[in-house]
């Protein structure tokens, strides 16, 4: 009888197992600025066909007030379809960025120094002083370039892929690593500085340096955060808002987990 009793439980352990609803992860790479292939109205329809639990958006908690309402609106796809979309539907809505990512860069410098170098190195390639070997590095990251911002002119499918993912990938490599040693061979960006608010001034290669660490640990921190969120809403369905250029990087680092943590990742064409 104890026997029985004992299988009868077990049974019912693994049945309740197989059957719970896992987490639903959907890492939704989006296009920020309104365009005729990706607009609010395009985004507010895929969230009404996945029906999420919980939205994840690009920003930090500043940009909520204490009932993680938004304090402010602008002109994104992604704060107006959100908007409307808490408006019409029960959903919880939280941030998941890295805490004063745009103060934080301006405080190491990387930022504007991370533009005033592409520029320079801009200004080097269209004055015909790079070397062929550079040159051709460049002309490859411009190639790959356009090919990735291509895809934001053809619908959110071209940029929420595995292939969309390997090319995005590729293009912060070249942009962070190969632009970086591009940079070493021409003592100007070492030599030319810009003054920060607190006086300090830094060289446009280090600046660029900083702008690539700061890539990887932004990255590397919004997946944290996303993974706090699968943990503590079990069995949910929570939607990913980012920017497709983040996609690769958050996707690669949460598929990791996927499997041990018992949640399952999936793609918003899943959903009909």
């Amino acid at each position: 009888m104890k026997r029985l009793i004992l299988i009868t439980i077990l049974s019912c352990l693994f049945y309740y197992s197989c059957n719970k609803n896992k987490t639903e992860l959907i890492f939704l790479g989006t296009v920020h600025r309104p365009i005729e292939s990706f607009s609010p109205d395009t985004l507010y329809n895929i969230l009404e066909k996945i029906k999420p639990d919980l939205i994840l958006f690009e920003v930090d908690s500043s940009f909520f007030d204490e009932s993680f309402k938004f304090t402010k609106t602008w002109d994104s796809n992604e704060n107006i379809a959100t908007i409307k979309y808490m408006n019409n539907y029960d959903v919880k809505v939280r941030p998941y960025d890295f805490t004063g990512r745009n103060e934080y860069r301006l405080k190491i410098g990387s930022r504007p120094t991370d533009n005033k170098a592409t520029g320079l190195l801009r200004s080097l390639y269209d004055d015909g002083k790079l070397t062929e070997e550079d040159e051709n590095l460049y002309k490859r990251f411009l190639r790959v370039n356009d090919t990735l911002n291509s895809f934001a002119y053809k619908g959110a499918k071209y940029f929420n892929n595995s292939k969309s993912d390997s090319v995005a990938k590729l293009r912060q490599k070249l942009q962070y690593k190969s632009l970086l040693k591009v940079m070493e061979n021409y003592p100007v960006f070492r030599n030319t500085y810009h003054v920060k608010e607190d006086g300090d001034s830094i060289s446009y290669y280090d600046g660029f340096k900083r702008a690539g660490d700061f890539w990887d640990l932004r990255n590397k921190t919004m997946a944290k955060h996303i993974f706090h969120f699968v943990k503590e809403k079990e069995g949910k369905r929570i939607v990913v808002l980012n920017g497709y250029y983040h996609r690769h990087y958050i996707y690669s680092l949460l598929k990791e987990k996927e499997k041990e943590e018992d949640f399952v990742i999936k793609e918003f064409y899943d959903y009909k």
